[in-house]
């Protein structure tokens, strides 16, 4: 039976691309045709996807490779830190023992093996023993890539992070089943997912030609075998009472009847359709006996046939997985998909970009910049119709974080025109910090606010570098600047000029205060005017600013006047752009980056 899956929602496509990116480079790769809209292929096809698909996921958890890479990191810093064995060498204790009671659940001897090793490395105390680490973490190694252990911890690893984050309580992510092995899990796969569709496409295929001999044949056969679908299992059955009146057009009209529910998700298959609930996805889906207010009419059937499900069940491998550093105190981890009203091969490229670039600190901007430097019209098209998606969900603790990025046409703009504006800032975290603020339209201004303050208060702390420069804070302002100017309808004819013309009177005014010996009330006067605008007390920042200039014995730039008038230049753009001038010196931004022009 040939199957046609075609684009949807974002959460669908993000299976469709999870479900090509898990059979490329094997042999169900050439069975599968991609269209502009839609992806073919055979349900017979299907034979041996349970097999493909975990060892997709095996290799992405693979935790024997994972603890490998953290000891060599680990032994290769002791290398080059020898002074800090003492903290190193607990941290490589900790990280044996973590794994070590996992193993001893299921293996006694082998954990037995690494208690040992911990205890031989627990009595290093110098780097000239750097030999028994050595060979501890090279025997550790081994013992986590038996394949008895590392297939367990693996499978329990993609349990716990995809359960938890994609999926509820369904088939074997139920608790009451945590405990089966990577062949139970294949095998249950095959049944509660595959074998419906396969026995379905069959089924459908031996009607369709009128072979009815073949069709009972094969329905002995399957009733006979223990991972038969239960919901198989009752239409064979069926098929069977039909079959005594030997009649091809009874069985044709029982197919197509209204007995079967169609799906609702794709609309295309009907037949075996279950109900679509929290188990199938769960960032989307809710649980329908706990909310029925949600349903009209309190129906709480949303049907959903076993090829959304197969789908849905791949999303996880359609998603980027991105850790946010940058992000401080709230939760810093997504799963993000991006979405574009294109073809598939297109949708799956820019996934791929993405997934690429998950290393980065915003891998959204990798993939925007890449987009913009095709021709502008081009550009502003692909970014307006482009929907980024990022969501942590949390089964164990029932939330879930879902955001949605919509590029609107002035931000499209900025992009396409202004990018270089954004790409000078030098910290890589302040911008992706900015991309954040900018897709989520957060106005920057809290932003240079968070960065000037934290620039001041390493000022004051002399022994302290500061990972924020003055001159990022003064590319944070010009950003600032140019978003409003789009936001309200502005070409690409505007420069910053005159905001440059007021950062350097701050530059001029911490040169003359280094001159007379006075550097350390610049970071009072800044700390002062940074208060001062942020309640928007005009009054008070220009006596500051009007006491500063007379104590430089310098003449006040005119366009200080703006201040109260905001003609061109609004009160923040002023007022932050100096500030970031008082605390840059003169020629800062050549010893960092140069802008582009």
């Amino acid at each position: 039976m040939k199957l046609k899956v075609y684009q949807g929602d974002w959460f669908y496509n993000m299976g469709i691309i999870g479900f090509l990116n898990i059979i490329k480079s094997t042999d169900l790769e050439e069975k599968v045709t991609i269209k502009n809209n839609y992806i073919e292929f055979d349900s017979n096809d299907l034979e041996g996807f349970e097999t493909i698909y975990f060892d997709y996921f095996m290799k992405q958890y693979n935790v024997a490779e994972r603890s490998r890479e953290y000891l060599i990191n680990s032994l290769n810093y002791l290398m080059s830190h020898p002074e800090r064995i003492k903290e190193t060498v607990k941290r490589i204790r900790e990280h044996i023992k973590k794994y070590a009671d996992k193993v001893k659940k299921f293996d006694e001897v082998h954990f037995n093996e690494m208690t040992l090793l911990l205890q031989k490395i627990g009595k290093v105390k110098k780097i000239e023993e750097l030999g028994v680490i050595e060979c501890a973490i090279k025997q550790c190694n081994e013992i986590m890539s038996l394949s008895s252990i590392n297939e367990k911890l693996s499978a329990n690893l993609y349990k716990f992070i995809v359960g938890d984050n994609f999926f509820g309580q369904v088939s074997f992510f139920n608790v009451a089943k945590s405990s089966l092995g990577l062949e139970e899990l294949r095998q249950t796969m095959y049944r509660d997912y595959l074998s419906a569709i396969i026995d379905y496409g069959k089924i459908h295929d031996f009607i369709s030609e009128g072979n009815l001999e073949e069709l009972k044949a094969f329905g002995d056969e399957r009733l006979q075998d223990k991972l038969i679908n239960k919901n198989v299992q009752k239409l064979l059955k069926q098929i069977n009472k039909l079959l005594k009146k030997n009649d091809m057009g009874v069985l044709k009209d029982y197919l197509e009847s209204d007995t079967h529910k169609r799906c609702e998700m794709c609309g295309e298959y009907s037949g075996i359709v279950g109900d679509y609930t929290e188990g199938h996805f769960a960032p989307l889906a809710v649980s329908s006996n706990n909310a029925r207010n949600m349903f009209w009419n309190f129906n709480l059937e949303y049907g959903i046939c076993d090829i959304c499900k197969l789908i849905l069940f791949c999303t996880p491998a359609g998603a980027t997985y991105v850790k946010k550093t940058y992000i401080e105190h709230d939760e810093d981890e997504f799963y993000q998909f991006v979405n574009m009203d294109t073809s598939i091969k297109a949708l799956c490229n820019n996934n791929v970009l993405l997934n690429s670039s998950r290393d980065k600190e915003n891998p959204f901007n990798e993939l925007i910049v890449n987009m913009i430097s095709e021709n502008e019209q081009k550009s502003r098209w692909q970014l307006e119709n482009i929907l980024f998606v990022e969501f942590k969900a949390s089964i164990e603790a029932k939330k879930c974080t879902l955001n949605y990025f919509n590029m609107p046409t002035y931000l499209a703009k900025f992009f396409t025109q202004q990018n270089k504006k954004l790409s000078v800032i030098y910290n890589s975290k302040i911008k992706a910090a900015v991309i954040d603020y900018l897709l989520k339209d957060k106005d920057l201004k809290f932003l240079i606010y968070a960065k000037l303050r934290e620039k001041i208060k390493d000022e004051f702390d002399q022994k302290k570098a500061s990972i924020v420069s003055g001159n990022d804070c003064f590319n944070l302002v010009r950003v600032r600047y140019y978003i409003n100017h789009y936001k309200k309808g502005g070409s690409k004819d505007v420069d910053d000029k005159k905001l440059k013309v007021i950062r350097y009177a701050g530059e001029e005014i911490r040169a003359q205060y280094i001159k007379d010996h006075a550097k350390n009330k610049l970071n009072g006067i800044a700390y002062r005017l940074l208060n001062t605008t942020k309640v928007g007390n005009k009054k008070d920042f220009m006596d500051t600013v009007l006491r500063i200039f007379a104590t430089a014995q310098l003449d006040v730039p005119m366009l200080f006047l703006d201040v109260t008038a905001e003609k061109e230049l609004k009160f923040e753009d002023i007022a932050y752009a100096f500030i970031s001038g008082l605390l840059s010196d003169k020629y800062e931004a050549k010893n960092t980056v140069q802008e582009g022009k």
